[in-house]
């Protein structure tokens, strides 16, 4: 299904996510940063980046270049081990620290980057089996101890953590003839599937119901955030979650917004500007 979008590309040695986990834990000194990419994601969501365009671990707005190595890669052996041995391409490393219940909402990556060619690495290094990368119709739980391909600019896609903290490394990199090769091979194993279920009208008749309420008590942001989320609960069509909450601001005559949301719905799926992001 989404095969050329998502799926592991090799196992890890058994016990790698444990070690590297242990490692983040005991490095207690490590610079977690806000999110930099706030308006695409709840709050919880934090990073520290290993290889970056500075050197610096709290430059987190990824950015074509040949990274420079952050301090913070020797406090982790197991993950400098891996990475110096993995013969790819990088262009950014970084750890992505979700706390639970956090979400990124629906959206493509790279279309503010260049055209050069370029995928995303994950490697679950904590994480409980309610956490899933969600597609159109389809969670997917990433498992420890993978290596999952990501083509984040191919099918929108958002993230919901569960019950417990979760931290991936995630690494960008560009493609070169070893991970093109590597690629060719990559699987997705049923077990990690779940499909989404189908919503009814009354469904959106509720949500729509109870985001007004959050609205009239001045809780906007929660309000957007409860329809937001039903990209991540509910078979739907892309972008549908956008158009709810321009729905919301369309029934306050509230123009601004609508145009904001429908401004921010054609950035996250189409078409983002690298100055978008580095202004919030």
């Amino acid at each position: 299904m989404f095969s050329e979008t998502i799926g592991i590309i090799r196992d890890l040695p058994t016990g790698f996510s444990h070690d590297a986990a242990k490692e983040i834990e005991q490095a207690t000194s490590l610079p977690w940063q806000e999110n930099s990419y706030r308006e695409y994601t709840s709050q919880g969501y934090e990073v520290c980046s290993l290889f970056s365009k500075s050197g610096d671990s709290t430059d987190t707005i990824i950015d074509d270049c040949s990274p420079k190595p952050t301090p913070e890669l020797d406090k982790l052996p197991t993950i400098r081990s891996f990475l110096e041995h993995c013969n790819l391409s990088l262009m950014w490393v970084r750890l992505n620290k979700l706390a639970p219940g956090a979400c990124f909402w629906e959206h493509r990556d790279y279309s503010e980057l260049s055209e050069k060619q370029k995928v995303r690495l994950h490697v679950p290094i904590s994480t409980s089996p309610d956490s899933y990368m969600v597609f159109q119709d389809t969670s997917v739980h990433l498992k420890p101890d993978t290596l999952w391909l990501l083509r984040p600019d191919s099918d929108v896609h958002g993230f919901i953590n569960g019950s417990s903290v979760r931290i991936h490394l995630i690494i960008d990199a560009y493609l070169n003839n070893e991970l093109s090769n590597e690629i060719d091979q990559v699987y997705l194993p049923e077990e990690s599937l779940t499909l989404l279920p189908e919503p009814t009208p009354e469904t959106y008749n509720k949500q729509l119901s109870l985001a007004a309420r959050l609205v009239d008590d001045n809780r906007e942001q929660d309000a957007e955030e409860l329809l937001l989320k039903t990209f991540l609960q509910y078979n739907q069509p892309l972008g549908f979650s956008y158009d709810l909450v321009v729905s919301l601001y369309e029934k306050y005559s509230r123009g601004k917004k609508v145009q904001e949301w429908i401004t921010r719905k054609y950035r996250f799926l189409h078409q983002e500007e690298l100055q978008n992001v580095k202004n919030k």
